[in-house]
C-alpha cells in the first residue's frame, strides 16, 4: 500500500518529536513517519531541535536559534492555536473518530505551549549571558584604557615639575653660569644642568652624549644620552655631583652613548 503524503502532518509531528502526543495518535504517525521520507525528515530534525533545547545551556545562541529551533517553535504553536480554538465540526470529529477526552487536548496544549515558552526564554538568557560578556569585555577595554591615560597624566606631570625646578634653579640668584655654544651651563648647589637650543635632529642610530671631568682626572667620563625636541631645545640636568666636576662637554655617539668620545664635542666647558 504507498503511503500518501500530507503536509497537514507536519504540525503533528512536532508535537510527536516533543514527547506531547497522546499515545494512540503517536503509536499511529509513528507509522506513519516509518513508510514516508519527508515525514521522518521532518521528524528527525524536529528531534534535533529538541536535542538542542535540552542542551540549551552548553550552546551559543546562534546555534539555539537555527532554523530547526525556528520551525519546531512554529510547528507547536501551530497546533497549540489548532487544538486550543477548535471549530465545531472538528471537534465533533475529534469525539467521533479519536474520542480524545477534552483534559487531554487541554494538557497537551498546555505542554507545548510551556515548552515554546522555555524554549524562548533560554534562547533569551543565553543572548543576555552572551551581551553581558560582551559588555564586560568592553569595560575592562575601557577600563584599561582610563588607566593608561591616568598614567601618562601622572609621568606628564611630574615631568612639568621636573622641567619647573631645572627652570628654577637656571634663574636661581646663587646659581653660576658658563656659557657654551648656542645654551648656557648652570651650577647651581650639588647640580649641573644644561640648557641648548638650535640642536640638529641627527640620524638614526645616533645621540647626544653628555661628559665630565672629575677634578684630578685625565680623562672624561660618561654622563647621559640625550635627544632634543622638535625645536631643537635641551633641558637636561646631569646625574654627577658639582662639586666633583671640574668640566663638561657634549659630543655625537653611537645610539646607547660611548666609553670614550668617538667625534670632535660639540663643546668643552670648564666649571671653574
Amino acid at each position: 500500500m504507498t503511503t500518501v503524503h500530507d503536509d497537514a502532518r507536519f504540525d503533528s509531528i512536532a508535537v510527536l518529536a516533543l514527547g506531547a502526543l497522546p499515545p494512540a495518535e503517536a503509536r499511529e504517525l509513528e507509522a506513519h513517519i516509518a513508510e514516508c521520507e519527508l515525514c521522518r525528515r521532518e521528524y528527525d530534525e524536529m528531534r534535533a531541535a529538541v536535542d538542542a533545547l535540552a542542551l540549551s545551556a552548553e550552546v551559543t545562541p546562534a546555534e539555539f536559534g537555527g532554523e530547526q529551533c525556528a520551525r519546531l517553535r512554529s510547528r507547536v504553536m501551530d497546533s497549540v492555536r489548532a487544538s486550543a480554538a477548535p471549530t465545531t465540526a472538528a471537534k465533533v470529529t475529534m469525539l467521533a473518530e479519536r474520542r480524545r477526552p477534552v483534559a487531554t487536548w487541554i494538557a497537551y496544549a498546555a505542554a507545548a505551549a510551556a515548552l515554546v515558552l522555555a524554549i524562548f526564554s533560554t534562547w533569551n538568557l543565553a543572548t543576555l549571558r552572551s551581551e553581558n560578556a560582551a559588555n564586560q569585555s568592553q569595560l575592562a577595554l575601557l577600563q584599561a584604557q582610563l588607566d593608561a591615560q591616568d598614567r601618562s597624566t601622572n609621568e606628564a606631570r611630574a615631568q612639568l615639575m621636573l622641567e619647573e625646578s631645572r627652570l628654577a634653579d637656571l634663574i636661581a640668584p646663587g646659581a653660576t653660569r658658563f656659557a657654551v655654544q648656542d645654551g648656557v651651563v648652570v651650577r647651581s648647589g650639588r647640580r649641573i644642568l644644561m640648557a641648548l637650543r638650535h640642536l640638529p635632529a641627527l640620524p638614526k642610530g645616533k645621540t647626544y652624549q653628555a661628559w665630565t671631568l672629575r677634578r684630578g682626572a685625565k680623562a672624561v667620563s660618561p654622563s647621559i644620552t640625550f635627544a632634543p625636541d622638535a625645536t631643537g631645545l635641551a633641558l637636561i640636568e646631569l646625574p654627577e655631583s658639582a662639586g666633583n666636576v671640574a668640566a663638561v662637554a657634549v659630543s655625537v655617539e653611537p645610539e646607547g652613548g660611548s666609553k670614550q668620545p668617538t667625534s670632535k664635542p660639540n663643546f668643552v666647558r670648564s666649571l671653574s
